[in-house]
């Protein structure tokens, strides 16, 4: 398998960990400024993003989709949750997501020569980040410190790549603690963005 992903890419990571988790070997393809408007270099991705997962004929595009596609393929006891329909499971997800694309959104108009703090659009994206996270706070126990699965996977990701980029003061303990215990695991800190 082939995934096309940049190492900073919060949303490639949670598939990197979720590949490395289950033992799975892949070739890492790194397509370099993901601010480039060539298609190709994103393994073909027409919205030119990643991660795009190449596995023999198949390609799949988009996160969740290879996780779903992953697991259904070598993990039929979906050993770490990514075919959950837990209610709250989703929504923990859900809102990590969004705060993933807000952050994508902050990240990609500075490196592009915007100055994002001038535009109601990019302030909006900055105050649902800040939101996001005190909703995050809020439910922090949902969190599990012991054993990692999807949930966390995102939870890694969307920290990690907050903090690399520093994008939002990251001053919630909960959420802290969690990221803290859990990025122990070498599995955790060999996919950590560098």
């Amino acid at each position: 398998m082939r995934l096309t992903a940049t190492p900073r890419s919060h949303f490639s990571r949670k598939v990197r960990l979720l590949l490395d988790h289950l033992g799975l070997p892949y070739e890492l393809d790194d397509p370099g400024n993901v601010a480039d408007i060539d298609k190709e270099i994103f393994g073909g991705n027409s919205l030119m993003s990643v991660p795009v997962l190449s596995d023999g004929q198949q390609f799949v595009f988009e996160s969740d989709n290879i996780a779903r596609y992953v697991v259904r393929k070598f993990d039929p006891a979906d050993a770490y949750g990514v075919l959950t329909e837990d209610t709250e499971s989703l929504n923990l997800r859900a809102v990590m997501n969004g705060i993933m694309e807000n952050d994508v959104k902050l990240v990609l108009s500075t490196r592009t020569g915007m100055e994002p703090d001038k535009y109601p659009y990019f302030q909006k994206a900055r105050q649902a980040i800040l939101q996001g996270i005190v909703w995050l706070e809020e439910r922090g126990q949902c969190f599990a410190q012991d054993e990692i699965t999807y949930r966390e996977f995102y939870l890694i990701s969307m920290w990690d790549h907050l903090t690399f980029y520093d994008v939002v003061e990251l001053d919630y303990p909960v959420l802290l603690s969690t990221i803290t215990k859990l990025s122990q695991s070498n599995l955790v800190r060999c996919c950590a963005p560098a």
